[in-house]
């Protein structure tokens, strides 16, 4: 299959996917720049990727060299964004030798660099929206190049970690939390450690912890995930280090916030009876002034408060068999005893012979799953807290089950339920693009497939588009049942191929619930063939041996269609023995490949001798040339 990241692009292309919106002086400039190019213009640019900060500036840099002197007016210069996923081309700055035009924002190419040699790209601020493959093109009559640099966009994630350090707690339970947030991409991990206090080892933390699925709620697309850990506290936990460690791709080295804790042992309770005793004494002693003293007192540390419960907190996508996490917080109660109950409600459903029904419910039954929970309590000022935090792999057979969370506190005439529905998905196994046949020829019909295999739920929309515009003819075969209740699709376009189809990009959409965006597929229509790349010749052996054959091995890959011609040459005479050619065979991307051998055997006292491979295709300009120089070590002359 051939797309257009397959392609092997040619000067002749650069203007004629240039955006509508381009200056037309600069565009008039590149064609006839382009057509008078000669020579290669040696274009070095950044290692690819280049990885930028959100938010922060980026460099992209870009040297050539060019064999005279010249001024900036004798440059011309274009840089350009393609999105990876989209495959969408973006105009991003432009120098014409006398005019800037920056498309976007916080864009710049200073001119005065380019007679140095430099046509560097500074972008400023740049959000995630700037990732992509960007091309740097260089136009200095008659000469042309360009390179390719990938961007990818970080940014780091920023820690909190409660309650501060240092920390003081009685004996019991105690919840830490640590706050990760505004980080890309999604990816993270966090964990816990903990340094017991007079040691310098640190232990990892592995029960009790709950952390959430990363999520994006705000329009920068950044992500925030918070990650909790409850641990018994008594006297051997005195002075010891609670550690939050974040590792994350755009980190060098892991990022860590951590806290000491203070053990202190609870007063007898007769102390405590003592001290109450006291109190209600002066109370009763200063009449009016004690009662109020009393009621604040009551109302802020005794009174029962009844708990505020949040709906359940799930993923907004839940892929099938993958770990997801259903959180539900309890805030503000007194006392601390309370009762948070899980529970599972899936319909059981029957199969029926009649096709034109669908399964019929017979039961419902609620399964009691709060053993799957983690649900540390925490002290917040003179009320308690707790986050209930679910861990559940959900299957197929879940879809459209209900989790309820069930709360019992002695202030509550009845339980408070929350529960929500979770409804799977499971993203297509494979997606596809084929032709047949699978090398297009003018004249003959052209079908089209685009496949879709193992996804769930059932529905799908694939829309076919012509270089952007709706395609009416097409035909679907599905949704059809596949292995274990997944769905395939399969949607065909065919048309008879003619010489203004040459370049035209048909795109699939695919619309699914498990993709959470529109996925695309592409496929570039190539009538005028893909030129072949030809490797250097290959000796075998590396040193060749007077007496000993020798034989030279030439690689043509990627090239359509199949029909090609390769010669071999020593010293400028045309060779017909000692010569074996492979076979073309295609690949997987609808390029064929093939190597030519030629046979050799150096003689002793043998002058220095050349051997030329040439290779001549419909899609070449010009033949290709790779040459080997046979010199016999002076040890054999």
């Amino acid at each position: 299959m051939m797309n257009k990241e397959g392609r092997k692009e040619t000067p002749t292309t650069l203007d004629s996917r240039s955006p509508c919106e381009w200056d037309r002086t600069m565009e008039v400039l590149l064609l006839l720049l382009c057509l008078m190019a000669a020579d290669a213009l040696e274009v070095k640019i950044s290692p690819s990727p280049v990885i930028g900060l959100v938010y922060k500036d980026v460099v992209l840099h870009c040297n050539f060299t060019v064999q005279r002197s010249f001024k900036k007016e004798d440059v011309a210069v274009k840089w350009t964004m393609k999105k990876v996923v989209s495959g969408e081309d973006k105009p991003v700055f432009q120098f014409d030798g006398n005019y800037t035009s920056s498309y976007r924002q916080g864009s710049l190419v200073n001119p005065a660099f380019l007679p140095y040699g430099m046509a560097s790209l500074m972008l400023s601020n740049v959000t995630l929206m700037d990732e992509g493959i960007y091309t740097c093109t260089i136009l200095v009559m008659p000469q042309y190049g360009n390179g390719n640099i990938q961007l990818k966009v970080r940014a780091q994630p920023t820690v909190q970690l409660s309650p501060q350090s240092v920390m003081t707690a009685a004996e019991g339970e105690k919840t830490f939390s640590c706050h990760v947030r505004n980080f890309y991409p999604q990816r993270i991990n966090v964990s816990w450690l903990v340094r017991k206090h007079g040691s310098t080892h640190e232990a990892p933390l592995s029960s009790d912890i709950c952390t959430g699925v990363p999520s994006s709620h705000g329009f920068d697309g950044l992500f925030t995930v918070l990650s909790r850990v409850t641990q018994m506290v008594n006297e051997t936990n005195n002075g010891s280090l609670y550690i939050c460690e974040v590792q994350h791709e755009s980190l060098k080295k892991p990022l860590r916030r951590n806290t000491t804790l203070l053990v202190t042992a609870l007063r007898p309770y007769h102390q405590d009876t003592g001290f109450i005793i006291g109190v209600a004494i002066a109370c009763i002693m200063m009449t009016g002034l004690c009662s109020i003293f009393v009621t604040i007192f009551y109302q802020q540390r005794l009174a029962k408060v009844e708990p505020q419960v949040s709906s359940i907190i799930k993923p907004d996508l839940i892929p099938v068999n993958e770990k997801i996490r259903l959180i539900c917080n309890i805030n503000g109660f007194r006392p601390k005893t309370i009762h948070v109950m899980w529970y599972r409600k899936h319909t059981h459903m029957a199969s029926t012979e009649d096709p034109a029904r669908e399964d019929i419910a017979l039961s419902d039954v609620r399964e009691d799953i709060t053993s799957m929970a983690q649900q540390p309590l925490e002290a917040n000022g003179r009320v308690y807290s707790i986050s209930s935090c679910l861990t559940y792999t959900p299957t197929i057979k879940d879809n459209g089950a209900e989790f309820e969370c069930s709360i019992q506190h002695s202030t509550l005439k009845s339980p408070i339920r929350k529960t929500t529905v979770v409804y799977v998905t499971a993203r297509p196994a494979t997606h596809y693009i084929f032709s047949s046949p699978q090398l297009p020829v003018q004249g003959e019909k052209l079908i089209l497939t685009c496949v879709v295999e193992k996804f769930y739920p059932k529905n799908i929309d694939l829309v076919w588009f012509r270089n952007g515009h709706p395609v009416e003819e097409v035909t679907q075969f599905g949704p059809f049942p596949c292995e274990s209740n997944f769905y395939s699709v399969w949607s065909q376009t065919e048309f008879t191929l003619t010489k203004d189809n040459e370049g035209a990009i048909y795109t699939c959409q695919i619309h699914h619930s498990s993709f959470g965006n529109v996925e695309e597929l592409s496929y570039e229509i190539n009538l005028q063939g893909t030129p072949p790349e030809v490797l250097w010749i290959t000796p075998d052996p590396l040193s060749p041996v007077p007496g000993e054959e020798l034989r030279l091995n030439c690689r043509i890959n990627n090239f359509s269609p199949n029909l090609i011609s390769v010669n071999w040459f020593r010293d400028g005479e045309l060779l017909h023995e000692r010569i074996c050619h492979s076979v073309a065979v295609i690949g997987t991307n609808g390029l064929f490949s093939m190597w030519s051998l030629l046979r050799v055997t150096p003689e002793h006292g043998a002058k220095k001798t050349v051997y030329k491979c040439r290779v001549e295709h419909g899609a070449l300009k010009e033949c290709i040339e790779r040459l080997y120089t046979l010199q016999l070590p002076t040890a054999f002359c």
